[in-house]
């Protein structure tokens, strides 16, 4: 378990014997004013220090393990993810100083994210930004009339990140993503898109990012020198062996595609170590698993 606080000057998490207090400098600009950033910032890093042994946890810096950003990537078109949504907190006002987390729209009223970005608030707490690649005040702000996360969803493991929200106006215009009916080829090139810093520490882009990430082979992402096991069946792991490519805090619950015209939904960004690290590749909740189609499948009609 992990206790969580939160003051003007900082927040402290502490988890398994190990205390992590992050000064208000350290955090993403966002976070200013938004303490839904702050939590869902904060699990994730708890999710990894979970992860880790004592001696691990000792030689680790919270710089190493949060780093909340698209990493290596490249400013959004039109055609990039269009069905990208932000979820922003809805007394906040300004859409860059309210976005949180990523989403997928997958029908007019449906929105796919993490169940790392929902357990933690209601429906008349937060929005959904649709209808822009920029965190500028254009776009739409839809209310949101019900949260959805999955039943077996495991907030020490991660295991079954994933949340259905639904929207109280359909969004007009929109492009939607499917749902991926197999599991992603190792190898396989995906495309992932999200608003989070875009250097350590760093401001925030205005514009949505891109990245192409490889999907990693199972038994190298779970392998001693990376995961150690903590990989289910549920998720699957996409980035370089050598790193330099990735999502992490900022971009969760975000879209990672594939198939013709990166329509098809394959991940949804969860977890992983750091950014960008050699050998620690994001990871993804798995979308064709059955456990995690048929949730979204349910709660999308």
């Amino acid at each position: 378990m992990y206790r969580y606080a939160r003051s003007k000057a900082i927040v402290t998490l502490a988890i398994v014997g190990t205390i992590l207090i992050l000064p208000l400098s350290a955090r993403q600009e966002s976070a200013k004013g938004n303490w839904m950033a702050e939590y869902v910032e904060l699990r994730r890093t708890a999710r990894t220090l979970r992860g880790m042994g004592d001696a691990a946890r000792a030689g680790t810096t919270q710089v190493s393990l949060i780093q909340p950003r698209i990493v290596g990537g490249t400013p959004a078109t039109a055609s990039d993810n269009p069905f990208q949504v932000g979820l922003l907190m809805k007394t906040q006002k300004d859409n860059f100083k309210a976005q949180f987390c990523g989403g997928t729209l997958i029908g007019a009223s449906v929105v796919v994210t993490a169940a790392h970005c929902s357990d933690f608030v209601t429906s008349t707490q937060v929005q959904v930004l649709a209808g822009t690649r920029k965190l500028d005040g254009t776009g739409a702000r839809h209310d949101v009339t019900s949260i959805n996360i999955h039943e077996s969803w495991n907030p020490d493991t991660f295991d079954n990140d994933v949340a259905v929200w639904r929207l109280s106006t359909p969004v007009k215009a929109a492009t939607f993503a499917t749902l991926a009916p197999a599991d992603p080829v190792a190898g396989v090139q995906l495309l992932a898109t999200g608003w989070g810093t875009l250097t350590q520490g760093g401001s925030r882009p205005v514009d949505l990012m891109k990245v192409q990430v490889p999907v990693v082979d199972l038994t190298n992402c779970n392998d001693a020198n990376s995961y150690n096991g903590a990989i289910t069946a549920q998720m699957f792991c996409a980035g370089l062996d050598a790193g330099g490519k990735d999502t992490c805090q900022g971009d969760s619950g975000g879209p990672l595609t594939g198939g013709a015209a990166n329509a098809v939904l394959n991940g949804i960004v969860s977890w992983g170590r750091g950014c960008a690290q050699p050998n620690f590749f994001g990871v993804y909740t798995k979308v064709a698993n059955p456990a995690i189609r048929q949730f979204i499948e349910k709660h999308a009609k």
